[in-house]
């Protein structure tokens, strides 16, 4: 059985930071991470959130509701 997949967009922030620590040390999943240089990439962020099984919005309200927006598949589960 493959690991689940976990994106966190907005893992520079302090609750972003927080989650990835907590799960980085596992080995029961993967952590998919965007290069610094394209975090902010439209692209790039659409192409982790496809990839993903689970993502999570660490982001303010507005930013938020514009990632669910990437999202194009229905397998993809955000928090």
């Amino acid at each position: 059985m493959s690991k689940p997949k976990i994106y966190i967009d907005g893992k520079e922030g302090t609750t972003g930071l927080q989650i990835y620590e907590r799960l980085g040390g596992r080995d029961d999943l993967e952590l998919l991470l965007i290069d610094e240089d394209k975090r902010k990439d439209p692209a790039a962020r659409k192409q982790l959130m496809a990839a993903a099984d689970i993502v999570f919005l660490c982001l303010p309200d507005a930013a938020a509701k514009e990632a669910v927006t990437l999202i194009e598949n229905d397998h993809t589960r955000v928090i």
